[in-house]
């Protein structure tokens, strides 16, 4: 019987069942939020998986168990919270003018401010998760399914979707948690706007270039590309740059815009590949031999197994102690008959001992499309 009226005796404002319902809950939310949030994202994750053909379950399980489980938390320990709101409204923590006169901030409006904080937030993590659950759902049946369109402009429209979700997130909690007018700072943004747009003008030209380069399609995802002496495989697009990875494993980041601007080659779209092999040759060979060891190195190339016309063999120029002979012929691109290399290092051995037969000062020096630009043999022909 003495247990009734100590439940109803106060302390700050606040019943002793009061302290007692805020003491639970904490103790629940803190013991339950893990498993509330697995049965939340089993049951979930089996609507998600039957709306995606019974596959992926496990991804989205693991996607969005800890924002749900955060939610869950912060819901609890605000109703918690609720119930011993009379003792925090006691604790002032200070004062801020108004039209209205000096008004107070208490402890009970920190808790208010907290709980729409973080509860708008981990709602905009949840949804986040979720987008990420879509995209990478879809971004593997695009794969399978063999999908280029689909595998460029999905991170695209993933990275869209998110921004706009943390915008208006972002507006949200000014507007609820800070109190901000948001209809007067968009009209104040629309003032300012000018300064906005310049700072962001390379933004926006980025974005626009990768509409074009979406649209457009000079290039797909898994395509090798060269733009401004940079040669790697087209790993993604993204709605600011694309990313490329080099022979060497280096990874470059290139703005879309110099994408779009410069000359680029898609070296993925040929169907040949041109090789440069350059023959410098000490003076003394007569004209009629010259000719002669010319002729024998073109047909030479031309019956070679897997090279494709147009073969060439020219006089190129004249150095301080020797003359250039230049050999040039194609080979299929891809190469699939056996290894490219062992193909060139035929070719240049023949060349070798096709030249041995006329003079015995022979230097050759072979390049190939991945040479250094600087020089004429960087150049690869497409058919």
């Amino acid at each position: 019987m003495l247990a009734v009226p100590l439940l109803h005796k106060t302390y700050q404002g606040v019943s002793v069942t009061g302290y007692l319902w805020c003491a639970g809950l904490i103790l629940f939310a803190l013991l339950f939020k893990k498993p509330f949030a697995r049965l939340v994202a089993n049951i979930t994750a089996g609507i998600a998986a039957r709306a995606a053909g019974g596959k992926y379950r496990g991804l989205f399980k693991s996607l969005i168990r800890k924002p749900v489980e955060w939610l869950f938390a912060t819901i609890v320990l605000f109703i918690a919270l609720n119930y011993i709101s009379g003792a925090l409204s006691r604790i002032t923590l200070f004062h801020f003018q108004r039209k209205s006169g000096s008004v107070g901030f208490n402890l009970a409006d920190l808790v208010d401010h907290l709980f729409f904080f973080f509860g708008i937030l981990f709602t905009a993590l949840t949804l986040s998760r979720l987008v990420d659950f879509i995209y990478r759902a879809e971004m593997e049946q695009a794969h399978h399914g063999n999908q280029t369109a689909r595998t460029q402009i999905l991170p695209l429209i993933k990275e869209l979707v998110k921004g706009l979700l943390w915008t208006i997130s972002f507006f949200w909690i000014l507007g609820v948690v800070f109190q901000v007018n948001i209809p007067a700072l968009i009209t104040g943004l629309g003032i300012g706007g000018v300064a906005l747009a310049l700072a962001a003008k390379e933004s926006i030209e980025n974005l626009f270039a990768s509409l074009t380069i979406l649209t457009d399609k000079p290039f797909q995802v898994g395509d090798t590309i060269k733009v401004s002496g940079l040669e790697g495989q087209v790993q993604r697009i993204g709605f600011r740059s694309a990313r490329l990875r080099g022979s060497d494993g280096s990874l470059y980041i290139i703005p879309n815009k110099k994408l779009v601007d410069e000359n680029l080659e898609n070296l993925t779209q040929r169907d040949t590949r041109g090789v440069r092999v350059v023959l410098n040759i000490k003076y003394g060979l007569a004209e009629e031999e010259l000719q002669k060891m010319i002729a024998e190195l073109k047909s030479m190339m031309q019956q070679t197994l897997n090279v494709i016309e147009p073969v060439k063999v020219t006089l190129e120029g004249f150095n301080e102690n020797a003359f250039q002979v230049i050999l040039s012929y194609h080979l299929p691109s891809p190469f699939t008959s056996g290894n490219e290399d062992d193909l060139k290092q035929e070719i240049n051995r023949k060349a070798y001992g096709i030249v041995m037969k006329y003079t015995t000062a022979v230097k050759a020096q072979t390049t190939v499309g991945t040479a250094s630009p600087a020089t004429i043999t960087n150049h690869t022909e497409t058919k």
